[in-house]
């Protein structure tokens, strides 16, 4: 997070769901401490081949993007509207009736409206009209069409990373419009230009070089459970022996590396070692592909399926 991260208390006392005194479009973004995640280290964008790695801070004026930033991002976006049709309907659909709003942890942990599903999707809808509609190419702001400036840039930076992709907001909205989706491909676009968070570079780039996003080593993963084997014996007297890296097993195990490493996580592993062995099934444990979460998601679509394919080369 930033430096001088506030307290709790601090940020949940200044929460004020009162409509603001200016429109959305009137109002600038304001990178709150606290809000917001450090910029991706450039090593982790280089490990994965993603462009513009450097050393850069979201609350800098200069973010030192390509010359050219805007018309990567425009050209990405056309992209993606003909590659993917739902993202087209979303941008199309929406009638902002607002029943998302309040189901958004993050509108309702913040009281900005823009956190609300239907605001957020609005920030990157404005932009659509304006470049992608013939009303917003021709009406402008009347259209509900905005001019993609640095500033909105930076807008769109700051609040499609305050999404943690949960689709809450997807279940309520009676058109199913999957906000999550739209910030995939937001962020996908982002990547183009360099613009990452530390706290999901890092755990791709660990994924992709070490198989989770911890970046354990392999002796690191089976020394783990074999602590959790000894507990295991202790309370039920059982010695249970899995495999690791087994070729020819029925089955290969891929769990949460969370759940190898920090409580209560390791109970849950506590549970899978003892049911599979109860069960007799025959699986083994993978060294090398030891992330059932996909922090490709977080990324980008293509980053999703080179770090899935680590898993079914593994297979």
């Amino acid at each position: 997070m930033a430096k001088g991260t506030p307290k709790p208390e601090e940020l949940t006392s200044s929460i004020d769901y009162n409509p603001p005194a200016t429109g959305w479009r009137e109002t600038p973004v304001d990178f709150k401490e606290g809000t917001f995640c450090h910029g991706a280290r450039p090593s982790y964008l280089q490990d994965v081949g993603f462009p513009n790695a450097r050393e850069w801070a979201p609350a800098d004026s200069d973010w030192k993007l390509p010359e050219n930033w805007k018309e990567i991002f425009l050209e990405a976006m056309g992209e993606r509207l003909k590659k993917y049709r739902s993202f087209q309907l979303f941008m199309d659909i929406c009638v902002r009736c607002g029943a998302c709003a309040d189901k958004c942890h993050f509108f309702i942990g913040t009281g900005d409206p823009k956190n609300m599903p239907v605001l957020r999707a609005e920030l990157i809808r404005s932009v659509y009209r304006k470049y992608f509609t013939t009303a917003g190419k021709l009406l402008g702001k009347n259209a509900g069409a905005r001019e993609l400036t640095l500033d909105v840039l930076k807008e769109l930076w700051y609040y499609y990373y305050q999404c943690t992709e949960c689709r809450r907001c997807s279940v309520f909205c009676p058109y199913g419009i999957d906000q999550a989706e739209i910030t995939m491909i937001v962020r996908e676009i982002f990547n183009l230009l360099g613009l990452n968070t530390d706290w999901i570079a890092g755990p791709v780039s660990n994924c992709y070089k070490k198989g989770n996003h911890l970046g354990l080593e392999p002796h690191t993963i089976t020394s783990n459970i074999e602590y959790l084997l000894d507990d295991i014996e202790e309370i039920t007297g059982i010695r249970i022996e899995p495999t690791f890296n087994r070729k020819g097993a029925e089955i290969l195990f891929v769990t949460p590396s969370g759940d190898l490493f920090g409580d209560p996580g390791t109970y849950t592993a506590m549970g899978y070692l003892m049911l599979f062995h109860e069960l007799g099934l025959d699986y083994t444990w993978s060294t090398y592909a030891s992330e059932g979460g996909n922090f490709g998601f977080f990324t980008s679509m293509d980053m999703a399926k080179r770090l899935n394919y680590k898993k079914t080369r593994q297979a």
